[in-house]
C-alpha cells in the first residue's frame, strides 16, 4: 500500500489469481512534485480516475532524488510495473505504457514521464452468484448486490469487486448467519474478449435468533431500562438492532457507557445470547454555561441537575439566568412515558424579569409539557401553561393572568449539527386563551419559523423566515411577552433588538399582533475556521397587513467556527435612510 505524501488518498489491495491490484483515488492530485522531490509525468488520453490511480500507485517519493547508475533500470522496471496494476485495477489490461527517464540536474531531482494508451477497457458479461441458505429470502443481499455496481455491461473495477465480497461476508455477521461463508468469490477475466464473468456462491445456512437478553444490574427500574431496547429474543438476529440499541442508552442521561456484545452462540437452539453492560452516570450534575450576543449582552447560566431522582428515572433540574437584560430562574421536572426515548412529560416553572428599550416585563409561568418525537422524527409539544404578566410598554402599565393550551410541531434535519452545508429547520406553535378559562383577555395566536442552509459554490446560501399571526381585538390586552417585535440579531440585523413594531402618538414601540421577517445570506470559507458573510435583512411586526411596513437592511460580517460553536460578527445598516451601522455579536448553532 503507498500512500501519497501531500495528499494521503486511500490505496486499496487486491488479490487476483496471484496478481497484486490496486485501486485508490485523489482529488486535483498535483501536476508535478516540489523541486527537491522526483517528478512524475503522465501523458496520454486517459479518465481522471485513470489518471490519478497511477499518479498514487507508481510515485515517486520513497526514490532517492538523484538515485545512483544501478537504479534507473530497477525504478523504470516498479514505475512499469505498478502503471500496469493501476490499470489492471480500473479494468484496463491491455495498456501500453511507455517510460522515460529524465535525469537529474544540478539540485533538482530525475523525472519519469510515462505515455499511456489504455486500450479497450473490460466490461462485466455476467454476475453469477449463488445463495445456499436462508440468505436467499434475505432482502439484505440482494440490496448488497444492487449497489454493488457490477451489473452485465458495467466497466470492471476491481475495488467494486473487492468491496461487494466484504459487504456480503460482513451480512452474514451481522444478520445472524453464524454458520455462513463466502466459499465461492472468483473473478474470471477474458483479455482477449475483453469481458468479465463474477462468481460468487455464498453458504448462508439457517439465520439464528436472537436468544436470552442478559443486562447488568443498575439501580433503575428494569422497565425502564428495558424499555431502550431495540431487539427482543426470538426473532431474527440484527447487528444494526445491536447498534441502534447502544445509541439508544447512550442518547440518555443514565449511563455514561453502554457495551453490547455476542456472549454465547448456540448451534443446537440457533440462537445468538446477548450481553448488555450498563455504567451509570454520576447522579448529580452542575450545568454552567456562557453565551453572549449584542441582543442581551453577556449571559451566564448556572444550575444543578438530578439525573435519577427514583428507579423510574424521573429527573429535576434547577438553573438561573443572568445577563443585562434577562434575570430567571426555572425549575424542570421531567418523567419518561412509554419510550423514554421519544415520549416524556415536563413539569415546569419560572420566573423572568426582563428589561429592554421597548419594554418591562415580570414574568412567573406554570405549565407542563408532554413531547414525543414521531417516527418520522417531527417533534410534537401539546402544553397547558398558567402565566402571570406585569409589564409596562410605551404609555401602558397592566397585570394579564392566562391559562394557555398549545401545541407546537417542529423538526431539524441537517448534515451537522453544528455548521451543516446542507439542512432545514421547520416549526409552528399555535397557543390562546379565553375569559371563560380564567384568563384576562380571549386570543389565539400561531408563530411559524423556517431555515434552509444549502451549498452554493464555495460556500452556503441561509434563507429564513418567520411569521406570526393573532387573533384577538386590540393588541393592548395582549401582555408584552406575546407581542410581536422585530430587529435585532436573530430578526432584522441593522436596527436594535426589539426596535420595530407599530407604535403609538409619542413614537414609542408598543409591539404588534403580527409579524413578518426574512433573511437571506452567503456565507464562504476563506479557511478552516474562517468565512465572511453578506446578507439581507427584512420584516416588522404589525397590527394590520394594510399597515405593514417593511424594514429593510443590508450587511456584511465573518464568522468564527470556535471550539464552543460558530460565533457571528455582523456590521449592518438599515435601508430606510438615517440609520447608522449596528455591530451585531451573536453565537451558536445555524439551525
Amino acid at each position: 500500500m503507498r500512500t501519497e505524501r501531500r495528499r494521503r488518498p486511500l490505496a486499496l489491495r487486491a488479490l487476483l489469481s496471484g496478481l497484486p491490484l490496486v485501486l485508490a483515488f485523489t482529488v486535483n492530485a498535483p501536476a508535478r512534485a516540489a523541486d527537491n522531490e522526483p517528478v512524475l509525468t503522465i501523458k496520454g488520453d486517459l479518465h481522471d480516475e485513470v489518471r490519478d490511480n497511477v499518479r498514487v500507485l507508481v510515485g515517486l517519493d520513497d526514490a532517492a532524488c538523484q538515485p545512483g547508475p544501478g537504479q534507473k533500470a530497477l525504478i523504470l522496471r516498479q514505475v512499469r510495473n505498478r502503471s500496469e496494476e493501476a490499470m489492471q485495477a480500473l479494468g484496463y489490461y491491455q495498456p501500453d505504457i511507455v517510460p522515460q527517464w529524465q535525469d537529474a540536474t544540478g539540485d533538482a531531482c530525475f523525472g519519469v514521464t510515462l505515455t499511456i494508451t489504455p486500450g479497450p477497457r473490460t466490461k462485466v458479461e455476467t454476475l453469477s452468484i449463488t445463495f445456499n441458505g436462508e440468505a436467499q429470502q434475505d432482502p439484505a443481499f440482494q440490496n448488497a448486490i444492487d449497489k454493488a455496481s457490477l451489473s452485465p455491461g458495467d466497466p470492471l473495477r476491481h475495488d467494486r469487486y473487492e468491496a461487494l465480497k466484504r459487504r456480503l461476508q460482513q451480512l452474514l455477521i451481522d444478520r445472524g448467519y453464524a454458520e455462513g461463508s463466502l466459499s465461492t468469490h472468483r473473478l474470471e477475466v477474458d483479455r482477449a474478449r475483453h469481458r468479465a464473468r463474477v462468481v460468487m456462491v455464498v453458504d448462508s445456512g439457517p439465520r439464528y435468533s436472537v436468544g436470552e437478553i442478559t443486562i447488568n444490574e443498575v439501580p433503575l427500574d428494569p422497565r425502564l431500562v428495558n424499555a431502550y431496547l431495540r431487539f427482543a429474543s426470538g426473532e431474527p438476529f440484527n447487528n444494526e438492532r445491536l447498534l441502534a440499541t447502544q445509541q439508544a442508552y447512550m442518547g440518555t442521561s443514565y449511563f455514561s457507557a453502554a457495551r453490547l456484545e455476542r456472549s454465547k452462540v448456540n448451534a443446537d437452539s440457533k440462537t445468538i445470547d446477548v450481553g448488555i453492560n450498563l455504567t451509570m452516570r454520576n447522579r448529580w450534575a452542575l450545568l454552567t454555561g456562557v453565551g453572549v450576543s449584542t441582543d442581551t449582552g453577556p449571559r451566564l447560566r448556572l444550575g444543578i441537575e438530578n439525573r435519577r431522582i427514583n428507579s423510574a428515572g424521573h429527573r429535576a433540574r434547577a438553573e438561573t439566568e443572568l445577563s443585562d437584560l434577562r434575570q430567571g430562574v426555572g425549575v424542570n421536572y421531567q418523567i419518561p412515558l412509554r419510550d423514554p426515548n421519544t415520549e416524556r412529560l415536563d413539569l415546569h416553572t419560572r420566573y423572568l424579569n426582563e428589561i429592554t428599550d421597548t419594554r418591562e416585563s415580570e414574568t412567573i409561568s406554570t405549565g407542563v409539557d408532554y413531547i414525543r418525537e414521531l417516527p418520522s422524527k417531527w417533534v410534537v409539544t401539546t402544553s397547558l401553561e398558567y402565566l402571570q404578566e406585569n409589564f409596562d410598554v410605551a404609555d401602558q402599565a397592566d397585570h394579564i393572568e392566562l391559562i394557555m393550551p398549545g401545541i407546537q410541531i417542529s423538526r431539524v434535519h441537517a448534515d451537522d449539527p453544528i455548521y451543516p452545508r446542507w439542512g432545514w429547520r421547520l416549526g409552528v406553535k399555535v397557543r390562546g386563551a379565553h375569559e371563560s378559562m380564567a384568563s384576562s383577555s380571549s386570543f389565539v395566536q400561531a408563530d411559524s419559523w423556517a431555515k434552509l442552509v444549502v451549498p452554493l459554490g464555495k460556500g452556503r446560501l441561509l434563507t429564513r423566515a418567520e411569521v406570526g399571526y393573532t387573533e384577538i381585538d386590540n393588541v393592548r390586552n395582549l401582555p408584552a411577552s406575546l407581542r410581536f417585535f422585530a430587529g435585532g440579531d436573530s430578526s432584522v440585523r441593522g436596527f436594535a433588538y426589539e426596535s420595530l413594531g407599530p407604535t403609538n402618538d409619542d413614537d414609542e414601540v408598543i409591539g404588534g399582533r403580527h409579524l413578518l421577517v426574512t433573511s437571506v445570506e452567503y456565507d464562504r470559507p476563506i479557511s478552516r475556521q474562517w468565512s465572511l458573510a453578506v446578507f439581507s435583512d427584512a420584516g416588522n411586526a404589525f397590527n394590520d397587513f394594510n399597515d405593514y411596513d417593511v424594514e429593510r437592511s443590508a450587511g456584511f460580517g465573518v464568522r468564527w467556527r470556535s471550539p464552543l460553536g460558530p460565533i457571528r460578527l455582523d456590521l449592518a445598516r438599515g435601508l430606510s435612510g438615517g440609520d447608522t451601522w449596528r455591530l451585531h455579536l451573536s453565537m451558536g448553532p445555524d439551525l
